[in-house]
């Protein structure tokens, strides 16, 4: 069995355990108000992280949404990737544009 190369430009880690965000796909131009929580799996600090949740309807790959993570202020982003993960669960890899 060969070794797999991770070509990925930017470094991935595993978030701490439990941690989450909160995401918003509404409301962009005002206070931010999230629409859904979400389990991150891994992060980039750079780059962008991948989250899971449940479906949500209007988020789909090219969606423009605001994500907070923990207590630092919410970051611009936009939805590159999406996959069911189970029934009524979505997984999603989220770029930051910040």
């Amino acid at each position: 069995m060969q070794d797999q190369v991770d070509t990925r430009a930017h470094l991935r880690f595993k978030p701490d355990p439990m941690e989450y965000a909160q995401v918003a796909v509404e409301s962009l131009e005002h206070a931010f108000k999230p629409d859904f929580v979400a389990l991150i799996i891994e992060e980039s600090p750079i780059a962008g992280c991948s989250i899971i949740a449940h479906d949500h309807p209007g988020v789909d790959v090219g969606t423009e949404c605001l994500i907070k993570i923990g207590d630092l202020a919410p970051l611009q982003s936009r939805v590159v990737w999406k996959k069911p993960a189970e029934p009524e669960l979505m997984q999603l890899g989220l770029k930051f544009l910040e």
